[in-house]
C-alpha cells in the first residue's frame, strides 16, 4: 500500500456542513454534562448522608444541653435565695466587725453545656451543606450554649471565693468584706446570665425540630421532675449540700471549698477505679 494511503487512515473525517458539526458538538457537550451531573449527584448524596448523621449527633448533644438548662432554670430561684442569705450574713458581719458561724453554703448545679459535636461538624466542613436557615439557627443556638458554658466556668470561680464565708466565725476585715461583696454581685450576674441563656436555648432549640430519640425525650421529661433537695452524694455526683437544701453544718475551720462531700467519698472513689489491664477474670 502507498505511504500516503496509510497516512490518510489516521486523518479525522471532515464534517459535511454545519448540521453535522453541531450534532457532533452537541453529543460531546451532552456527554460531558451527563458525566458532571452524575459526579455532582454522587457528591450531593455523600454530603446528604453526612448531614443526616450530623443532625442526629447534634440532637443527642443538644438533648444533654436542654437537660442542663432544665436543671438550671428549676434551681435558679434557690441560687438567688442563697445569695440573698449570704448578703445578709455579710451585712451583719460588716456592722459587727465579725462573721457569724456559717455552714456549707452549697453550689449552683454545675451540669456542663456541650458543643463538641458542633465543633466537629464545623471542622469537618459538613456545616455548609446544611440548609441555610437551619445552619443559621444552629449557629445562634450554639452561641447560647457557649455563653452558658463560659458563665458557668466563671461562676465556679466566684463560688470558690464565696466559700471564704464558711467557717466557725472570724473577724471581718474591710478588704475581705469588699471582695466578698463584689463577688456576690458577680455570682448573681452569672446565675442570671445562665438562666436567661437557658430559657433562650429552649425557645430557639424548638425551631430546629431536632430528631430527638425516645430516650432523649424521656430524659428531658424526667429532668422536669427531679427533686431539687435531698440528693445523696455519690462518687459520680459528689455534690455535697445542694443549693436548694438548707445551709449545711458549720465546719471547725476556715479554708473550706465546694463539693464538700468529696473527702468522705475518697475511699469509694479509689475502689471505683476501673481495671484497665484488659484482664476480665
Amino acid at each position: 500500500m502507498h505511504e500516503d494511503s496509510l497516512m490518510d487512515i489516521h486523518k479525522p473525517k471532515p464534517w459535511h456542513g454545519w448540521r453535522e458539526f453541531l450534532r457532533e458538538f452537541g453529543t460531546i457537550v451532552l456527554g460531558v454534562s451527563v458525566a458532571l451531573a452524575a459526579e455532582q449527584g454522587v457528591e450531593w448524596y455523600h454530603w446528604q448522608g453526612k448531614v443526616a448523621l450530623a443532625r442526629e449527633q447534634i440532637a443527642g448533644e443538644m438533648a444533654l444541653n436542654f437537660y442542663s438548662a432544665i436543671n438550671r432554670v428549676r434551681s435558679s430561684h434557690c441560687v438567688e435565695e442563697r445569695l440573698d442569705r449570704l448578703a445578709a450574713i455579710l451585712d451583719e458581719g460588716e456592722k459587727s466587725g465579725a462573721l457569724s458561724p456559717v455552714g456549707d453554703i452549697g453550689l449552683p448545679m454545675q451540669r456542663p453545656f456541650r458543643k463538641g459535636v458542633w465543633d466537629s461538624v464545623v471542622a469537618s466542613q459538613t456545616a455548609p451543606h446544611f440548609p441555610s436557615l437551619e445552619l443559621q439557627r444552629l449557629g445562634i443556638v450554639y452561641a447560647q450554649v457557649q455563653k452558658s458554658d463560659e458563665a458557668a466556668t466563671q461562676e465556679m470561680e466566684e463560688w470558690k471565693i464565696l466559700y471564704g464565708i464558711v467557717g466557725p466565725g472570724r473577724r471581718l476585715e474591710p478588704a475581705s468584706a469588699a471582695v466578698l461583696r463584689q463577688t456576690l454581685s458577680q455570682a448573681r450576674g452569672s446565675n442570671r446570665i445562665i438562666t436567661n441563656a437557658s430559657n433562650q436555648l429552649f425557645g430557639r432549640g424548638r425551631l430546629l425540630n431536632l430528631p430527638l430519640s425516645a430516650a432523649d425525650r424521656a430524659m428531658l421529661e424526667g429532668g422536669k421532675q427531679v427533686k431539687m433537695t435531698g440528693a445523696k452524694p455519690t462518687v459520680t455526683t459528689p455534690i455535697g449540700y445542694g443549693i436548694c437544701d438548707p445551709i449545711g453544718p458549720v465546719p471547725a475551720t476556715y479554708g473550706q471549698g465546694p463539693i464538700s462531700a468529696m473527702p468522705s467519698l475518697l475511699d469509694a472513689a479509689v475502689k471505683a477505679i476501673p481495671d484497665f489491664s484488659g484482664n476480665t477474670k
